[in-house]
């Protein structure tokens, strides 16, 4: 089947509610909105229930949760029909550690005999673990839970014997003479050893010692675990798939499935988990071409993309034949210059007098980054620290370095590691992540004691060099450079992002996926720089503002930009809300730490529905659920007062009583009234910057990606909030029954006017395909009062132009006012914009501009927030 070339993507969420048959059905829906290609979360067989996918269990085959296969053909059948194709999210650095994934059943069956033993990353020679894969999976100590009948021995139907706890299984492998016996005389068997382990006899312990694992408590997890999981999650293994089996058997769906023409591209989940990036990439661009050539595309031609979160002043690499990443920089960039930097500094004080905290959001992640190491990734830092003191045995001038000294030195460096991780070769590290590891060594030594700076220096030459004296000595370092790698990867993640975004509140819309929260604002010159670099670069990358990983939705995003351009405001609107909840905690509560509170208020503001008015008992207690279940997970992430792995539900109990004062008791009705004027204060000004936003994403250089239901307004939390069902029928009713625009900026509250823009947006881009995909780029020149409340961009390719024009940093609103009009114009006074000069045609307005060299902004703006005007035929 030939190509569908790409003009725009729409995400996807999988899972039994929503299967591939269910994708199908949507089909006529997003061909109608613009949409080139449905991007579908993981297919694969999954845990059983899975809502996500992540946890496969087996890559080969659809999950018949989602269909199976005739689905997907189905699915595909029907795209193909409208015009559209197919994008896959594909999964190569884990699986789930789970009963149904036979490959890991194997291995616990056969241990290091299984064929599978190498496919996990798991280290069988690790000091105290007897050559045995350890599962901490008990939720007691082990001798406990066989005393007290949670851990048992069960025979099914057809006579394999496994050991039970719960409802997770492990294989029983049986010897001698039981082994020939029928299944019932088993299962008479396994009772009698159940009840006699109860009793004290050891027949069962001696049974379960003869396995290949060791099943162990779950609290001593991380320091004793031996197999490399995703972050620190032990439900699920990492993959070598740098070995060619373990690639094979990952790839050969998506393979095949690009192959028969049923796929246009595959987008790679979370790479920096792979031990050769690089490699994998290469290796990866070179098996889709060759699959594309069964169907006549060129080389290049099956889009790539690849999941990676780029730290500032950071770019994918050059060597990594891709189409570029999966959008998380341009969510960035695009939040960034909708904010007022003016807002950092009121805001940042405002969070410093209120919280306690520091409001030094690099000071926040280092210290998280060691209470990480210590903690939930001490198993993977200990076994780096052991591959580093094997490397420094075998030199002289490092013989004599302990463990202890290594690990000192280990976390110095990787606490001031700013990006995830380097990509070594066989030799070691090139100019650029050389020069980034010599700038976080730098910055370790500083007030360093000697021995710690004498361990980062090694520590730094055998990641930075790998020449050494011996083959041994090579194969160490490559091993030394491997470990650091994978370790830094999951640190920068569970540090930043589940830990430090949740401690540090100055302004939540810059806590997000691929953003640093000390770069609260973008420079519309910086803006630019990044687009046009991607319009060279990387043409296709995806241009993403919400995703299934999002934090907050992109228009909850938006009206926290537009407190950046409001500090005096909200810091009233505090003080007002911490006097109104001082009274709501009955007596003798633990309060609420004071930065939960302030995080709270940004929240319960930001997120508050259009549609709710503080008098509604059942919008609130919907509402309340929402918060709730986002609170408890902050609280958790931040790891302060409460722990996911020991919850203090004290702290819990408290922090959930004062939500639910505040939004359903009636001594809350005087806050709950000031968070609903707040809110409908500030819900215009965030609705303009999403019509900002979305205007970018949808003409900037790249693909635009739809995350499922954003093309109304996005007001979710972090998952699972942000994977709701999406009302489908009301979006195909805005589509099909568009008002004037007029009409949609007057009842702006129900999300039509965002659909609305989205579909003209999609739609011109459907009608002009070339002038988005290898238009140039130019920034416009602005001169006047509020030049730099204005930003604007032409692309231009074979005699059309193409000019875009939104508003930023609050232009639109000089005060927040609930009954103001969405579409309020400042005074633009002189403000000019340098204009190429021509007969435009205004695609919102419908209408012809003949338009000069310096033309007003007022002109351009005087009937709808945004203007993207095209040249005439």
């Amino acid at each position: 089947m030939s190509l569908i070339p790409l003009r725009a993507t729409a995400r996807l969420q999988l899972h039994a509610g929503f299967t591939l048959l269910d994708a199908a059905e949507q089909v006529p829906y997003y061909a109608g909105l613009g949409i080139s290609h449905l991007y579908l979360s993981p297919i694969g067989t999954a845990v059983p229930g899975s809502t996500h996918g992540y946890d496969v269990t087996d890559p080969r085959q659809v999950n018949p949760e989602l269909g199976g296969e005739p689905a997907l053909l189905h699915l595909s059948e029907r795209a193909r029909a409208h015009g559209m194709g197919l994008i896959l999210d594909i999964v190569p650095n884990h699986m789930a550690a789970h009963a149904a994934n036979p490959w890991w059943w194997d291995v616990l069956k056969h241990g290091r005999q299984s064929r599978h033993a190498s496919w996990f990353d798991i280290d069988w020679r690790a000091p105290g673990r007897d050559g045995k894969l350890w599962l901490p999976v008990l939720d007691r100590p082990y001798a406990q839970a066989l005393s007290e009948g949670v851990l048992q021995l069960q025979v099914d139907a057809d006579g394999e014997a496994q050991l039970a706890h719960h409802d997770q299984r492990f294989p029983i492998r049986l010897e001698g003479a039981i082994a020939q016996d029928p299944p019932a005389t088993r299962r008479a068997w396994a009772a009698r050893l159940n009840d006699a382990a109860r009793l004290g006899d050891d027949a069962l312990h001696r049974l379960i010692e003869r396995q290949c694992y060791r099943l162990a408590w779950w609290r001593v997890g991380n320091d004793m675990l031996n197999y490399r999981r995703f972050f620190d999650i032990t439900s699920l293994a990492a993959l070598r798939v740098e070995q060619n089996e373990v690639f094979a058997a990952v790839h050969e769906l998506p393979l095949r499935l690009v192959a028969e023409g049923h796929l246009d591209g595959v987008r790679v989940d979370h790479v920096d988990g792979l031990a050769d990036p690089t490699g994998y990439v290469q290796r990866l661009r070179a098996q889709l071409d060759r699959a594309g050539r069964r169907r006549g595309i060129a080389a290049g031609g099956i889009a790539l993309y690849i999941e990676k979160i780029l730290a500032p002043r950071e770019t994918l690499r050059s060597d990594w034949p891709c189409d570029g990443s999966t959008g998380y920089d341009f969510m960035d960039q695009v939040a960034g210059v909708l904010h007022d930097p003016a807002g950092a500094a009121p805001l940042t004080a405002l969070w410093r007098r209120w919280s306690g905290r520091s409001g030094d959001f690099g000071q926040e992640q280092r210290a998280a980054r060691d209470e990480i190491l210590r903690g939930s990734l001490q198993t993977e830092f200990v076994r780096t620290v052991q591959a580093l003191a094997a490397a420094a045995h075998l030199e002289p001038a490092t013989r004599e370095f302990s463990p202890q000294m290594l690990a000192q030195g280990l976390m110095a460096l990787l606490r001031q590691f700013e990006v995830y991780r380097t990509y070594a070769g066989p030799d070691g590290l090139d100019e650029a992540d050389a020069a980034r590891l010599a700038h976080a060594a730098q910055r370790a030594r500083v007030d360093a004691e000697p021995r710690v700076v004498a361990a980062i220096d090694a520590i730094e030459r055998w990641s930075r060099d790998g020449r050494g004296i011996g083959k041994a000595q090579v194969a160490l370092r490559r091993i030394v450079r491997r470990r650091i790698e994978q370790l830094s990867a999951p640190l920068n993640a569970k540090s930043v992002e589940d830990t430090a975004f949740y401690r540090h509140g100055v302004l939540l819309s810059r806590n997000e996926v691929g953003s640093d929260p000390d770069v609260f604002a973008l420079a519309p010159a910086d803006f630019h720089a990044a687009n046009a670099a991607r319009a060279q670069r990387h043409p296709r990358a995806l241009l993403a503002t919400a995703t299934h990983d999002h934090k907050r939705g992109e228009d909850l995003r938006m009206r926290l930009a537009a407190l950046s351009a409001q500090a005096p405001w909200w810091a009233e609107q505090v003080t007002r809300f911490q006097a109104l909840s001082a009274d709501l905690l009955p007596a003798g509560s633990a309060a609420p730490l004071p930065g939960d509170l302030l995080m709270l208020w940004q929240m319960l503001v930001a997120a508050w529905p259009l549609e709710l008015a503080a008098d509604d008992a059942d919008g609130l207690r919907d509402y309340a659920e929402r918060i709730a279940a986002w609170q408890l997970k902050a609280a958790r992430e931040a790891k302060l007062r409460t722990y996911w792995t020991w919850p203090n539900e004290a702290y819990e109990n408290a922090a959930r009583a004062l939500l639910d004062a505040a939004l359903l008791a009636p001594a809350g009705a005087p806050l709950r009234q000031a968070l609903a004027q707040a809110a409908a204060a500030l819900a215009p000004a965030g609705a303009r910057n999403s019509l900002a936003q979305t205007t970018l994403r949808l003409t900037a250089p790249g693909v635009p990606d739809l995350y499922q239901g954003s093309e109304g307004w996005d007001l979710s939390l972090v998952d699972p909030d942000n994977r709701r069902p999406v009302d489908y029928a009301l979006r195909a009713a805005w589509l099909r029954d568009a008002p004037t625009p007029a009409a949609l900026l007057r009842d702006w509250r129900n999300g039509q006017v965002k659909a609305w823009l989205t579909a003209q947006l999609l739609q011109l881009r459907a009608a002009h395909p070339a002038l988005f995909a290898h238009g140039g780029y130019r920034p416009l020149a602005a001169q006047g009062a509020h030049a730099e409340r204005v930003l604007g961009f032409a692309r231009e390719h074979d005699g059309q132009t193409l000019l875009v024009v939104v508003p930023r940093l609050g232009a639109t609103a000089q005060a927040l006012d609930p009954s103001a009009p969405l579409h309020a114009p400042l005074e633009w006074h002189d403000t000019i914009l340098t204009l190429p000069p021509a007969q435009y045609r205004h695609v919102l307005g419908g209408h012809t501009l003949a338009l000069s060299a310096a033309t007003p902004v007022s002109a351009l703006l005087a009937d709808f927030p945004v203007a993207v005007l095209a040249t005439l035929p």
